[in-house]
C-alpha cells in the first residue's frame, strides 16, 4: 500500500494538444508512486499546446487520476466528471448519458489525446474509463487547442499507453441491480529490447436498474502499439471500440397530470415499452509519429478518425397525461452517423534568448466533421393509460410498437470543415515570470441540409491568447489570462438554418499555493465570460426537433476554490467549491443555464493503513431549476439542492490479489436529478459493488 503514498514521482499523460509519447521503463513502472486524487499539480498538460506544468499555465486545470477512478469504482466518463472541481455532470433522462456543464455552460467538446471525438457531448460521457489513464479538464476557453474556444472548457481523455514490461490485471465485479462487470488489461513487449510494445484492454458489463425492465450492456475493446524505429523516431497506433445497448429505455417519470395535479408513482416505474431501445457504437483510430530532432526540438504528426453510430427507437411522453391516466407517446426511429477526421502536424521546441529558455509550439491542422441523421415517424399514434398499467408492482406497459414510415425519412445532414494554424510562445521573461502569447487562425466551412433547408457558410477567425504567471516565491504564484471565444456548434433555428458562430471573451485571474514539500496545494480562480450570439433553446418544431435562437449579452462570472493534499503521510483530502452567476438580458426568450446550480462543492478523502485503504466522497449540487413544456416559453420548476456521499474500501491480500467495496448514495438520498420538458428523472438510490482483482 505504500506505493500509493505522497505525490506521484512519474506520470505519463498526454498533452492536450500533443499527447506525450514517453514510454515507461520497466523499473520506472515498478517504482512509480501513485496519487489517488483529483490532482492538479506536477503534471505536464497545457491549455495552449505548450508542454507546461500546470503551475506555469494561467488557466484552471484539473486531472482525475486513474487511481481515483479505480478506488471509487468509476466506470464512465460522465461519472468521473461528477468529481471534477467546478463541473456539474447531471444524470440525464437517458440514464447512462449525461450533460456536463462548467462555469454555467454546457461542455460540448471532448477530446481523445487532444483530438476531437465524433461523439456528441452526452455520447462521449458514456465512454468507459478502462481505456483511459486520466481525465483532464481545462475550464474556460480553449480556442488555442482546436478550431473552437467554447467558454465552459474542454475535456481531454488521455488513453493508456504501452510500456516496457509485461503485466496487467483482471477483475470481476458484482453490484446492485445485477451489475456484472469483467475487465482485463494486459501489456507486453514484442521484442527483447522492448523497442516494440503492445497493450490491450477489454471490459464487459451488463446491468439492470432500479427502473423496471431497463437493461444496459456494454462491450469495450482497446489496443495500442508503440515502436521505437530509431532512437529519435517513435510510431504509435491506438484503436478503440465501444458498443452500448439499452432496452426498455426510460425517459423518466411523468411530472404531472395535464391539470397540474401531481402524479404519485414509485421511482421504479417505467411507463415505456420494451421496444424503446438505443444501440450505439463509438470507435476511434489514431496514428502518431514523433521525431526528436535534437534535445530541444521535436516534430509530432497525428492522424485521427472517430465515428459514432446510433440506432434508436425513441419513446417519450407527447404531453402530460390526462387526469384519468390516458397518455400519448411520441416515438420515432433514428439512425444517425457522426464522423470526425483530423490531421495535425506540430513542431515543439525551446530556445535560449536573453539568458532565459523559452518554449514554442507551431501546429497546422485539417479537420472535418460529418453528420448523417435519418428520422422515421410512426404511421399510427401510440397511447396508454397509467392506471391500467401500474396496478401491479411489476407493470408491463401495453402500447404496442407501431409501424414506421420508412419510405419517407426526415433527413438531416451536416458537414463542417476547418483548417487552422496555431503558434504559441511561452516567454520566460524572468526566473519567476513567464508570459504566454498565442494565436490560432481558423478557416471554417459549414454545410447543413435540414429537410431541404440548406445552409452553406464560411467563417474566418483568429483566437488570441494572452497570459502571465508570476511566482511570488517558491510557494505562491499568481496568474492572469485572456482568451477569445469562437464556437460553431450544430445548432439550428426554427427554419432549419445553422446559427452563426458564438463569439466572446474569457478572462481569468488566479492564485496558487503549495507547501514546501509540494504535498498540499490551494488554488483560487476568478473568471468573467461574455458571449454574443449564444445559442439558446427556443422550442421544438413539428418533428419534435429542438431549435435555437442566438442571444447576445450573455455573461458568466464567478470563482472556484480547490484545496488538496496530504495532511499526514497516510491521510489525503481534497475539497473544491465553485460559485457561478450567469446573466442574460433576454432571459424571457429562452433558458440559458437555469438548469445548472450556481453553487457546487465536492470533497474526497482516504486514509491508508498497512494493507487497507478506507475513504469516501461528498458532492453537493446547489439549488437550480427544471423546465417544463416544449418552448419557446417554458415554465420553470425549482429543484432542491442535494448532497450525495459515497464510501470506498480497498484491501490488499498480497501483491497479486486485492478486493474493493463501494457504496454510492451512501445515505439513500431521494432527489430529483433532472426535470426537463414534461418528465422528471429521479436520482439513483443507494447502490453497492464488490470487486476482486488479480494483478500479474
Amino acid at each position: 500500500m505504500k506505493q500509493y503514498s505522497m505525490i506521484a514521482k512519474a506520470v505519463c499523460i498526454g498533452l492536450l494538444a500533443s499527447s506525450s509519447s514517453v514510454v515507461l521503463a520497466d523499473d520506472a513502472k515498478l517504482d512509480m508512486e501513485r496519487i489517488e486524487v483529483v490532482g492538479k499539480h506536477h503534471r505536464d498538460v497545457g491549455a495552449t499546446g505548450l508542454p507546461l506544468a500546470i503551475g506555469d499555465t494561467p488557466q484552471s486545470i484539473s486531472v482525475i487520476d486513474r487511481e481515483f477512478m479505480d478506488f471509487h469504482d468509476i466506470n464512465s466518463i460522465g461519472d468521473a466528471l461528477t468529481h471534477s472541481a467546478g463541473v456539474y455532470s447531471e444524470t440525464s433522462l437517458d440514464s447512462r448519458e449525461r450533460f456536463v456543464f462548467a462555469r454555467g455552460f454546457e461542455m460540448n467538446r471532448f477530446l481523445i489525446d487532444g483530438m476531437g471525438t465524433a461523439a456528441r457531448a452526452n455520447q462521449a460521457t458514456m465512454l468507459d474509463t478502462s481505456v483511459f489513464e486520466t481525465v483532464e479538464v481545462i475550464r474556460g476557453s480553449t480556442g488555442m487547442l482546436q478550431e473552437i474556444g467554447q467558454p465552459s472548457g474542454t475535456v481531454n481523455l488521455v488513453q493508456k499507453r504501452a510500456y516496457n514490461g509485461t503485466g496487467g490485471y483482471v477483475t470481476a465485479e458484482y453490484g446492485s441491480w445485477n451489475k456484472m462487470r469483467a475487465e482485463a488489461d494486459f501489456n507486453t513487449t514484442l521484442t527483447d529490447s522492448g523497442s516494440v510494445r503492445a497493450r490491450a484492454v477489454v471490459a464487459l458489463e451488463d446491468m439492470d436498474s432500479f427502473v423496471d425492465r431497463y437493461n444496459a450492456d456494454r462491450k469495450t475493446l482497446y489496443t495500442t502499439l508503440s515502436a521505437d524505429i530509431t532512437d529519435a523516431l517513435q510510431v504509435s497506433v491506438f484503436a478503440s471500440y465501444q458498443d452500448d445497448g439499452q432496452t426498455a429505455k426510460s425517459d423518466g417519470l411523468p411530472l404531472q397530470f395535464a391539470n397540474g395535479d401531481p402524479i404519485e408513482i414509485g421511482i421504479e416505474a417505467n411507463i415505456y415499452p420494451d421496444w424503446g431501445t438505443q444501440d450505439s457504437t463509438q470507435d476511434s483510430l489514431m496514428g502518431e509519429l514523433r521525431y526528436q530532432i535534437n534535445s530541444d526540438w521535436s516534430v509530432v504528426a497525428k492522424l485521427y478518425q472517430s465515428s459514432t453510430d446510433e440506432n434508436k427507437v425513441y419513446t417519450g411522453l407527447d404531453w402530460h397525461p390526462a387526469p384519468n391516466g390516458d397518455y400519448a407517446v411520441f416515438t420515432d426511429v433514428k439512425d444517425a452517423d457522426y464522423e470526425s477526421d483530423r490531421a495535425e502536424l506540430g513542431v515543439n521546441g525551446q530556445f535560449d534568448l536573453f539568458g532565459q529558455t523559452h518554449t514554442l509550439n507551431v501546429t497546422v491542422a485539417d479537420t472535418n466533421f460529418e453528420e448523417l441523421n435519418y428520422q422515421y415517424r410512426p404511421l399510427s399514434r401510440v397511447t396508454g393509460n397509467l392506471a391500467a398499467e401500474h396496478r401491479n408492482e411489476s407493470p408491463e406497459p401495453k402500447p404496442a410498437k407501431p409501424d414506421y414510415n420508412y419510405d419517407n425519412p426526415i433527413l438531416r445532414t451536416a458537414d463542417i470543415g476547418s483548417q487552422s494554424a496555431r503558434a504559441a510562445l511561452n516567454l520566460q521573461v524572468l526566473d519567476n515570470v513567464n508570459v504566454l502569447l498565442g494565436a490560432n487562425r481558423k478557416e471554417v466551412t459549414s454545410y447543413s441540409n435540414i429537410v431541404g433547408t440548406i445552409t452553406d457558410k464560411e467563417f474566418s477567425d483568429t483566437s488570441l491568447y494572452y497570459g502571465g504567471v508570476y511566482k511570488v516565491n517558491e510557494q505562491v504564484t499568481v496568474y492572469a489570462s485572456y482568451t477569445d471565444i469562437f464556437d460553431q456548434p450544430l445548432h439550428y433555428d426554427k427554419a432549419g438554418k445553422l446559427l452563426d458562430p458564438v463569439r466572446g471573451e474569457n478572462q481569468e485571474v488566479g492564485f496558487r499555493f503549495s507547501n514546501s514539500e509540494n504535498t498540499l496545494s490551494v488554488d483560487v480562480a476568478y473568471f468573467n465570460i461574455t458571449q454574443e450570439n449564444f445559442a439558446v433553446v427556443a422550442g421544438k418544431d413539428e418533428n419534435q426537433n429542438v431549435y435555437y435562437s442566438g442571444q447576445s449579452g450573455v455573461e458568466s462570472e464567478g470563482y472556484e476554490v480547490e484545496v488538496s493534499g496530504y495532511f499526514t503521510e497516510q491521510w489525503f483530502a481534497s475539497l473544491s467549491f465553485s460559485d457561478t452567476d450567469v446573466t442574460n438580458p433576454n432571459e424571457n426568450e429562452g433558458r440559458v443555464s437555469r438548469v445548472v446550480p450556481e453553487k457546487m462543492a465536492s470533497f474526497s478523502t482516504f486514509y491508508e493503513f498497512d494493507s487497507l485503504r478506507v475513504g469516501g466522497y461528498v458532492n453537493y449540487a446547489g439549488e437550480r431549476e427544471g423546465f417544463t413544456g416544449f418552448g419557446p416559453i417554458y415554465d420553470y420548476v425549482p429543484v432542491d439542492s442535494h448532497v450525495l456521499a459515497g464510501f470506498s474500501a480497498y484491501y490488499e491480500f498480497n501483491e497479486s490479489l486485492s478486493a474493493k467495496f463501494n457504496i454510492h448514495n451512501l445515505f439513500d438520498k431521494e432527489y430529483d436529478a433532472k426535470i426537463a420538458f414534461i418528465s422528471v428523472r429521479p436520482g439513483d438510490p443507494r447502490n453497492f459493488s464488490a470487486q476482486v482483482t488479480y494483478t500479474f
